[in-house]
C-alpha cells in the first residue's frame, strides 16, 4: 500500500472512533460544545474518505486525458473538505443561539471532563504525526487532514472551557465554547479553502520562487535573457514555461541542448518544479514575435 495510503486510512479509523466516542459523551451530557466536536470528527471522517479518493486519482500517472498528471485532485478533496467545516461551523452557530432563546439542559460529569481531555491528546498526537507524514509525503489532502485535527485539538479548549464552566454551575458557557469552535472551524475553512483555490485557478507560485527559476536560467551558458517567465502549482509540485535568448545564428542542435540545460538548471535549483517548458530565441529577432510571450 502506498505510504499516502496508509496515512490516510489512521486519519479514517481514528476519526471513525472519535465521532462514536464525541457523539456517546454529547448525548450523555446534552452539551453543544462536545456535540459540535463531535461534528467535526463526523465532518472530519468524510473529509478523511474524499481525501484518500483525491490521493488514489494524484497517484495516477499523466495521460492522454490529463496530460499534466492528476496531482490537482488532492487540492480538489481539500477544498471540499473546507467546504464541509465551513458548513459545519454554520451549523453550529445556528443551533447555539436557538438553543439560548428556547432554553436547554447540561449535566457535566467529571468522567466526561477526562474523557475530552483524552481526545484532545488523541488530536495533538495524530496532528503531529500526519503533519510530518504530508510535508514528507508532498500531500495536501494529508495537510488538509492534519489541519483537521490540529483545529480539532484548538477547538477543545473551547469545550473544556464550556464544560467546565458548565461543571461549576454556568451552563450557558457551553454555548460560548460551541461558538468558540465554530469561528475556529470557518477560519480554517478560509485559510485552507483560499490557498488550495489558488492552485486550482492557476495562481502563480511565490514570486520569490519565480526569482529562483529566473537566476537557475540566467546562468545557463549561452543563455542572454531570460523574460515572459510565469507559473502555475499542480499539488505540490510548479510547471514552468520560460523565453530564452541565446546567441543569433546559433544552430537547431545547439539551441536544443540549451534548452535541456535550462531544464535541468531549473530543477536543480528548485526541485518542487517537476516541469519546465523553454522557448528558445535568437537575441536579435522581430518585437512582434513576442506578443504570444507577453506576461
Amino acid at each position: 500500500m502506498h505510504p499516502k495510503l496508509r496515512v490516510a486510512g489512521l486519519s479514517i479509523g481514528s476519526n471513525a472512533g472519535l465521532t462514536v466516542v464525541e457523539l456517546t459523551i454529547a448525548w450523555y451530557t446534552g452539551s453543544l460544545a462536545i456535540l459540535a466536536d463531535a461534528f467535526h470528527s463526523g465532518v472530519d471522517l468524510v473529509g478523511s474518505l474524499v481525501a484518500v479518493s483525491g490521493i488514489v486519482m494524484a497517484l495516477r500517472h499523466a495521460d492522454s486525458r490529463h496530460g499534466y498528471g492528476y496531482s490537482r485532485y488532492e487540492n480538489a478533496a481539500a477544498l471540499i473538505q473546507m467546504v464541509l467545516i465551513a458548513i459545519i461551523g454554520v451549523t453550529v452557530i445556528e443551533e447555539a443561539v436557538r438553543r439560548l432563546f428556547t432554553g436547554f439542559t447540561i449535566q457535566i460529569t467529571t468522567l466526561a471532563l477526562a474523557a475530552v481531555l483524552g481526545t484532545m491528546a488523541l488530536d495533538i498526537g495524530l496532528y503531529r504525526y500526519i503533519s510530518r507524514r504530508g510535508d514528507a509525503l508532498g500531500s495536501s489532502a494529508l495537510q488538509a487532514d492534519a489541519y483537521h485535527f490540529g483545529t480539532d485539538a484548538i477547538g477543545k479548549v473551547g469545550v473544556l472551557f464550556g464544560v467546565g464552566m458548565a461543571y461549576l454551575g454556568y451552563p450557558v458557557m457551553d454555548l460560548v465554547g460551541a461558538v468558540a469552535i465554530a469561528i475556529v472551524f470557518l477560519a480554517t475553512a478560509f485559510r485552507m479553502g483560499r490557498r488550495n483555490l489558488e492552485v486550482l485557478v492557476d495562481a502563480a507560485p511565490p514570486a520569490e520562487l519565480l526569482e529562483r527559476v529566473r537566476d537557475a536560467a540566467s546562468h545557463v551558458p549561452g543563455v542572454s535573457e531570460v523574460h515572459s517567465l510565469r507559473g502555475r502549482m499542480s499539488g505540490r509540485t510548479i510547471l514552468i514555461d520560460l523565453v530564452v535568448h541565446v546567441t543569433p545564428g546559433s544552430t537547431l542542435e545547439s539551441a536544443h541542448g540549451l534548452a535541456h540545460g535550462v531544464e535541468r538548471a531549473v530543477q536543480q535549483a528548485v526541485p518542487s518544479v517537476s516541469e519546465v517548458v523553454v522557448h528558445v530565441e535568437p537575441a536579435q529577432h522581430d518585437p512582434n514575435l513576442d506578443e504570444a510571450h507577453a506576461a
